[in-house]
């Protein structure tokens, strides 16, 4: 099974739990703005605070977590620069002042990002939602809507990057310096994961676990570490030399994943506003640690299995 397919797999199981109306409804425009707390778009758009109910009937950030966890392979894949966008400002409309209309995209941001993604959800057996209709959307010259960004060349991971510096300022002074893109969720652009992981700085800050910044490096960048140094012979003088065998792709363990969870999640629950744990972080998509481990250098152990992903766990101290 592609990673593709796996992705889409999760992505039509998470699409059964979509609970938006069947059309668009009337909305009261009462209320006031508050902050953007869903991870999908918290630091990820152009604006920071929004106004509930939506159109969809959503009264909570918590009914739009579940709605839009379908949507978040296409938006890491990057097929639409304007995606992300549509999306967060449908089911979380930009509040421009208390007791005033909020604003939903420009019909042209949705026209960009359906022209851009279709193709791909259709390949994916993936149907773009009869609720997104774009002609019901007001154009950008009406100034009430959020404005479509220029569409930049398609980015395509045909192959995977083995092992690159790894440049995230979260992830500096980390015991792995190297890491391989794209990870797990297809996501290839350090710029962009940079822009992603910056929510997590305030959970960092209450120092719920001193494993979480291990964690979150090693699943939006996997690493790249050295493996036990492999022997070959040199074929001038015969003489054996030790050869680098670096494992790309090792990823946090269950194990480690379910510890942070413990130790970090209702401290998240808190700064998040009451929303649940990142789906991105559910600790059954990693596997387990395995049986055999050598020591690394940089005081971390891996497990290695030919049939299995490699997954790494801090050694104790």
């Amino acid at each position: 099974m592609t990673i593709y397919r796996y992705i889409v797999i999760i992505a039509c199981f998470l699409f059964s739990q979509y609970r938006a109306s069947n059309g668009l409804q009337e909305t009261s425009y009462d209320g006031t703005c508050e902050p953007i707390q869903v991870a999908m778009c918290n630091g990820l758009v152009n604006y920071n605070t929004t106004k509930l109910p939506n159109k969809f009937g959503h009264a909570t950030q918590a009914q739009v977590y579940w709605a839009l966890q379908p949507w978040w392979p296409f938006i890491d894949t990057g097929c639409s620069d304007n995606l992300r966008n549509f999306l967060c400002g449908l089911f979380l409309p930009k509040c421009v002042g208390n007791n005033v209309e909020p604003h939903y995209p420009c019909a042209e941001t949705c026209k960009k990002a359906k022209v851009r993604c279709k193709k791909q959800m259709r390949m994916q057996s993936f149907k773009w939602s009869k609720d997104f209709r774009c002609g019901k959307l007001l154009p950008k010259d009406s100034h009430r809507c959020i404005k479509p960004e220029r569409e930049g060349k398609k980015k395509q991971n045909k192959e995977y990057n083995l092992c690159q510096k790894n440049t995230l300022p979260m992830c500096q002074g980390i015991p792995f310096t190297f890491g391989s893109l794209p990870n797990a969720y297809l996501q290839g652009d350090q710029s962009e994961i940079a822009k992603e992981m910056r929510q997590y700085q305030a959970l960092l800050s209450t120092r719920c676990s001193e494993n979480l910044k291990l964690f979150l490096c090693g699943v939006y960048m996997p690493y790249c570490i050295e493996g036990p140094k492999a022997h070959t012979a040199n074929n001038a003088n015969n003489e054996l030399q030790d050869v680098d065998n670096k494992i790309p792709f090792v990823v946090p363990c269950r194990e480690m994943c379910q510890e942070v969870y413990d130790q970090c999640s209702k401290e998240y629950h808190k700064l998040a506003g009451g929303l649940p744990w990142p789906a991105k972080l559910h600790c059954h998509r990693f596997p387990t640690s395995l049986e055999y481990h050598y020591k690394h250098r940089t005081n971390a152990s891996t497990g290695v299995n030919g049939d299995r992903m490699t997954c790494t766990m801090p050694l104790p101290n």
